[in-house]
This record gives C-alpha cells, sequence and structure tokens, in this order.
C-alpha cells in the first residue's frame, strides 16, 4: 500500500504533468538512492566527513598495521603519536597558493589541518613504531607488547 500514489495527471495534449505529492516522492527516491549508493559521500553533511582521513587497521600474531590515505601531503606535515594503546594522527595539507584571473568550474580538493585518534585493538610497543610513506599512503607498523601476542597452547593426548 502507497501512501503517496504515484501517478500523474494526465492534460489535454497527451502530456503527463506531476502533482507535487508524485514530485516529492520522487526527489525522496532520489535521496534514497544516493545515500545507498553513496553512504558517506554524498549523504552526509560536510561537518560529518570530516572525520579525518580514512584508513584500514590489520592484525597480525606480532603486529598491527595501519594504512592511512594521505594523497597531496607533505610527510613532514604529519604527527604520529601512541599513548596507550590509542594511535593518534594530525596533520595539515597546505593549499596551493591562490590563483587569480581564473574562472574554476569544480572547486571539490579540500585542504586544512586534520585530526583521527583510532583505539588500536591490543596494547603496543610504542618504542618500535614505524612509520612509511609510499604513493600518498602512510603505513605504520605498531609491534604488539610481548605480553599481548598470543601463546598457543599445546593439547596433549593420552
Amino acid at each position: 500500500m502507497n501512501l503517496i500514489p504515484w501517478r500523474t495527471k494526465q492534460s489535454d495534449g497527451g502530456q503527463t504533468l506531476e502533482t507535487g505529492l508524485s514530485r516529492l516522492r520522487g526527489e525522496m527516491d532520489d535521496l534514497f538512492e544516493r545515500f545507498l549508493r553513496y553512504p558517506v559521500d554524498l549523504a552526509m553533511p560536510a561537518a560529518f566527513r570530516a572525520l579525518g582521513p580514512r584508513l584500514d587497521l590489520a592484525e597480525s600474531d606480532n603486529e598491527v598495521i595501519v594504512k592511512v590515505e594521505l594523497p597531496g601531503i607533505d610527510p613532514k606535515d604529519v604527527e604520529i603519536n601512541v599513548v596507550g594503546n590509542v594511535l593518534t594522527l594530525r596533520g595539515e595539507k597546505k593549499q596551493d597558493r591562490q590563483e587569480r584571473g581564473r574562472d574554476f568550474h569544480f572547486v571539490e580538493r579540500q585542504y586544512g589541518s586534520f585530526h583521527r585518534s583510532v583505539p588500536l585493538p591490543t596494547t603496543v610497543d610504542s618504542d618500535k613504531v614505524s612509520a612509511e610513506y609510499k604513493g600518498g599512503v602512510l603505513t605504520i607498523t605498531l609491534p604488539k607488547h610481548p605480553g599481548a601476542k598470543p601463546k598457543r597452547i599445546p593439547v596433549r593426548t593420552q
């Protein structure tokens, strides 16, 4: 059962005219389709998208690896801190000098500072953390604390 009928009115010339409710329903359908197809990029307000750079966090038996997308950012402008089991990234993407006398058709690149704190799944040895920047991706390797490494217990049979 539809709350808003999906019908259009017919004019005398055979062309269809939309009613106010059918136009509203079409706009709502478009909104939900964009949300389901691009949930983070299009449906969320810009204030919620400013969570910081996107990253992947993976864990192995000996280490935690974090890969962070930082295209166009000078690695010197990135600060990495580990306190307890929280990894914090801070940095700034600096804007190129302002170009005057040009008519821009699109301005989508964002500039400014970012901050991202990520809880780590286990305790790490903060003295042995290493970071490498290559191709716009920062890879942070955080060795696990010796007490946090899994210990396999053999099962004896009789």
